[in-house]
C-alpha cells in the first residue's frame, strides 16, 4: 500500500508493475515472490484488482488508504 501512496495512485488507476517492483524489493530485499506475495494478499483484501500492465486500486483499497 506504501507503493499506491507514494505515487499518489487513486481509485480506478493501475500502478504498473515496473513501478511497484523497485519499491518491494527495496523494502522486501530477502522474498523471493515479494511481488506475487503482495498481489495475492492486496487482492484477497480487496484492495487491488489485477490489470494487464499492474495493479488497480479498488475503492476499498483507496478508502484503506485515507485511513492510514
Amino acid at each position: 500500500m506504501d507503493a499506491f501512496r507514494t505515487k499518489n495512485i487513486k481509485e480506478g488507476e493501475v500502478l504498473t508493475y515496473q513501478e511497484l517492483y523497485p519499491i518491494l524489493q527495496e523494502k522486501y530485499p530477502k522474498y523471493k515472490d515479494v511481488q506475487k506475495e503482495a498481489e495475492q494478499h492486496l487482492a484477497k483484501l480487496s484492495y487491488v484488482n489485477p490489470a494487464p500492465d499492474g495493479l488497480m486500486l479498488t475503492q476499498v483499497g483507496y478508502d484503506a488508504l485515507s485511513e492510514m
